[in-house]
């Protein structure tokens, strides 16, 4: 069975152990959940409940409501000059979006390019058929075109860009995305571009695959979400954007599964498309500030190096033990009560590295950083050691 292709994730062991422990009455401290700390802005939430009072309770068209489809068509077009109508947008949970991708572009055992480090893509991979191929990322987590370039064989069908990056923070300069498109444009590869953090960027610029208009004959299919930008983590709303053919098979996986998204929670959006601005301002300011705080306690702690991230709310560093990164994040939580998120579990080159979320308050991350302090210098890591 497809599903049996799913190997358990250090991730879940890991929250698994994490519940086990608060359950006992052990208090842990987590910095490990990718969700901001902060409840969805009063006016979303509100929206929702005029919505459900108004009538909006039922069945709606499994592509999303058309009002909410062409709000986000605008703000790309506004945004990131991403050329989109209403009619090639679909509203969809963002991370169901990568799972119908999938069964949307691929055949069995076709292969998919992932990023490596990069969240949990070969997961709905192997789902939907497919085979993840691990494509390494520079030192500095920048896209190695020439490594992109072998990894390519007859079975490739999928490149999967991540901007910002998760866990990686690393925003994609203009000359890789091109870089990417042009090596997708010679091997007739679909792009499917998780841009989940696009709202959350401190340095940089965000550079959409699809507005490039030179690889406007390269097929890319667009995710969004609502869960970062408006502390919608629990709502469950996004979107893709994509060309017609994978369009309409994204409706058809939409009409077969979840039939549609409740009509109450597309209005919330479309409210806070319209309103919410300055909230999304604040919470990126709030985690700016944050990821100061974090970088200059990772400064001071001995055998920890980090590439400096650019978005999003993560850093990835890398640690000197000679431990594997799941005994690394196992024996932290035992010993200090601190949950970190074992870098393999996002692929290969993720070994020897924790993921760090810095959407916590600041004085969560500073005694995190304590924590993680006194287990480096227990365990023989020196300063100056990288």
């Amino acid at each position: 069975m497809l599903v049996d292709e799913i190997g358990e994730s250090p991730i879940l062991a890991l929250i698994d152990r994490i519940f086990e422990m608060r359950r006992s009455g052990e208090k842990v401290l987590g910095l490990h959940i990718g969700e901001p700390d902060f409840d969805t802005p009063a006016g979303i939430r509100e929206a929702a409940y005029r919505a459900m009072n108004e009538g909006w309770t039922h069945y709606v068209s499994a592509q999303g409501l058309p009002d909410l489809r062409e709000a986000i068509a605008a703000r790309l077009a506004s945004r990131h000059r991403l050329p989109a109508t209403a009619g090639d947008v679909v509203i969809l949970p963002a991370k169901f979006a990568i799972y119908a991708s999938m069964l949307a572009t691929l055949a069995s055992q076709d292969e998919v390019l992932l990023p490596d480090p990069t969240y949990l893509f070969d997961q709905p991979v192997r789902l939907a058929g497919g085979r993840p191929v691990y494509v390494p990322l520079r030192r500095d987590f920048s896209l190695d075109p020439e490594a992109l370039e072998r990894a390519v064989t007859p079975r490739s069908r999928v490149l999967i860009l991540v901007s910002p990056g998760n866990p990686t923070g690393r925003v994609m300069r203009r000359e890789e995305v091109r870089a990417a498109l042009a090596i997708a444009r010679d091997h007739h590869l679909t792009v499917v571009s998780d841009e989940t953090y696009e709202s959350l960027i401190y340095e940089g610029t965000h550079v959409a695959p699809a507005s490039i208009a030179e690889f406007a004959d390269v097929p890319v299919v667009t995710i969004g979400s609502f869960s970062k930008v408006y502390a919608m983590t629990g709502w469950r709303a996004g979107f893709a954007v994509a060309p017609p053919d994978v369009r309409t098979r994204l409706v058809k996986v939409m009409e077969h599964t979840l039939t549609c998204i409740p009509p109450f929670i597309q209005k919330a959006c479309l409210w806070g498309l319209a309103n919410a601005g300055p909230d999304e301002e604040r919470f990126r300011e709030l985690f700016r500030a944050r990821r100061e705080q974090l970088l200059s306690r990772l400064d001071d702690l001995p055998g920890v190096s980090y590439v400096r991230p650019e978005g999003a709310f993560y850093v990835f560093p890398r640690y000197a033990l000679d431990w594997s990164s799941v005994d690394f994040t196992r024996r932290l939580l035992e010993e200090e009560r601190l949950a970190l998120v074992p870098g393999v579990s996002f692929g290969p080159s993720g070994e020897h590295h924790v993921r760090i979320s810095y959407s916590s308050p600041a004085e969560v991350l500073d005694e995190g950083m304590l924590r993680l302090g006194r287990f480096l210098e227990r365990h023989g890591a020196t300063r100056g050691e990288r």
